[in-house]
């Protein structure tokens, strides 16, 4: 990136930058041996505030009147693009049917200004939509924690598998590490479990218990259906949800 910048006008649009990240990652492809394994993390900073893409991707969401709603549309376009330029470089360098990709966010979407990273929503509409989830990014509800993914492995992953039980971040090293044939022997305790069935076969998840997060004035931990939300701070409470009966968290 620095090398880029370097040689290149400087640009700040989102779009731009998601761009240069594609770029990078089809680069790396290109000049990897295939005969050896690749683990390649790349991760876009789209769809995030600033709202911002490059004109001719906000062209295509003229229809949308809001200009962070149309701009967050245009910028989930630009980096599908980009996911799709990396694709077809695994298939030009004959990794695609070796290689597993997973696409997941880290957060769910804002729902309150404070967290969009913008100064001042008051013009304009937070465009990020949870759904049927309560709150959004910073929260311990579900529309702050429960986020889109997807595992995709050309005759290891059925097309059309559909995962509707728990998995967490943290269960992606050691099912990874496992798939290349590694070892975690010498690992300190960890808190992932390898879920490669649950992805490729649909078994049952191994896992029955999700941290939210443990902080000193609040928490929530999910057993089975079970959520407790905790908040110590004045007013003080403490949920009980049925994520089953109320996956909304009302």
């Amino acid at each position: 990136v620095r090398d880029w910048f370097r040689d290149n006008e400087p640009v700040v649009e989102e779009g731009y930058v998601t761009e240069l990240l594609g770029r990078e990652a089809v680069a790396l492809i290109e000049s990897h041996d295939p005969e050896t394994p690749l683990f390649l993390y790349l991760a876009f900073t789209a769809p995030h505030a600033p709202y911002q893409a490059p004109q001719a991707y906000l062209d295509r969401y003229a229809h949308i009147a809001d200009p962070s709603r149309r701009a967050y549309a245009a910028m989930i376009t630009a980096m599908d693009e980009q996911i799709g330029r990396v694709v077809a470089a695994l298939e030009r360098q004959g990794m695609r049917e070796d290689s597993i990709i997973i696409f997941q966010s880290d957060n769910g979407g804002p729902r309150d200004a404070r967290f969009t990273g913008e100064v001042d929503m008051s013009q304009s509409l937070i465009p990020a939509d949870n759904g049927p989830y309560r709150d959004g990014k910073a929260s311990l509800y579900e529309g702050g924690t429960r986020v889109v993914a997807l595992a995709n492995w050309p005759g290891s992953i059925p097309v059309g598998t559909v995962v509707d039980q728990p998995i967490h971040i943290v269960d992606l090293y050691p099912t990874l590490v496992g798939l290349a044939g590694g070892s975690l022997a010498k690992s300190m305790p960890l808190d992932g479990l390898d879920v490669w069935a649950t992805l490729s076969e649909g078994a049952p998840s191994p896992r029955s218990e999700v941290v939210y997060g443990i902080e000193p004035f609040r928490g929530a931990v999910r057993v089975g259906d079970w959520k407790l939300v905790c908040q110590a701070t004045l007013p003080s409470r403490v949920e009980l949800y049925n994520l089953a009966e109320d996956p909304g968290e009302t």
